[in-house]
Order: structure tokens, then C-alpha cells, then sequence
């Protein structure tokens, strides 16, 4: 079964980047540092299922200003395709409420990202945001 998700780098006004820590008992990327995101229901649009996922991760409302980066698959553990997004954009501000699927998170330049245990794919995309 394929499966979409749409990730999304949030810039704030220091030019620093947000990266949430999943738990370490997640199947998938557990213990790693990553971009808020997740799951595009049905008949959701895509932008529409990020400012969703962010709100419910972090509790940041993203502006509606909104660049591509990448897109993206990989085959889950269970043999199952995702397809994914990456999208940069903007928050209205940088108070983050995290949710109980994140052990923490953390706003950082793009040199500091290389400090933490991350996807190494997101490298790629970072690079594309802070060229």
C-alpha cells in the first residue's frame, strides 16, 4: 500500500531551522532528528495535510508562502512505498508545543545540523534551502 507524507522545513526570523527528535521505539527513523510532518489523509491536498501535521507536532501555524525542495520515496520495513514532499516555510511564530511522538526538538543552523544523529537524505535538502 502506498502511503504520502509531506514534510516541511520551518524557517523562523534568526535563519534557523526547526528539527524534531522521534522516540527511539518508532519503527521508522526512531531516535533520529527530523523535519515536522507526516501522513496525507485521503482527499486532503497536500499544503492543506502540512499545515495540519505541523500544528499537531509542534503547534506552529505555518503562512501560507510556501516553497518546494524535493520529492521523494523509500520503502518502509514492511515493504510498502512512501511517496513525500518537502516544502520550506515560514511560521507565524516560533513558540513550539511540542507533541507526546517527539522526545524533543531543537532550532538550529545549518552548521549545527551535522551535530545530530539525522536522515542522511536530509542533508541534501538542507543544502537546498541554505545555499
Amino acid at each position: 500500500m502506498e502511503q504520502v507524507i509531506v514534510t516541511g522545513i520551518i524557517k523562523n526570523n534568526d535563519n534557523k531551522f526547526l528539527i524534531v527528535k522521534r522516540k527511539e521505539n518508532e519503527d521508522i527513523h526512531g531516535g533520529l532528528w527530523v523535519f515536522p510532518g507526516g501522513k496525507v489523509e485521503e482527499n486532503e491536498d497536500i499544503f492543506t495535510a502540512l499545515k495540519r501535521e505541523i500544528k499537531e507536532e509542534v503547534g506552529l501555524d505555518i503562512l501560507d508562502e510556501r516553497k518546494q525542495i524535493s520529492d521523494y520515496e523509500y520503502e518502509r520495513p514492511d515493504g510498502n512505498i512512501t511517496f513525500g514532499s518537502c516544502f520550506l516555510v515560514r511560521v507565524v511564530n516560533d513558540k513550539v508545543s511540542l507533541s507526546k511522538d517527539f522526545d524533543d526538538y531543537k532550532w538550529i543552523t545549518k552548521e549545527e545540523f551535522r551535530n545530530y544523529k539525522h536522515i542522511k537524505e536530509l542533508d541534501e535538502e538542507i543544502e537546498r534551502v541554505f545555499k
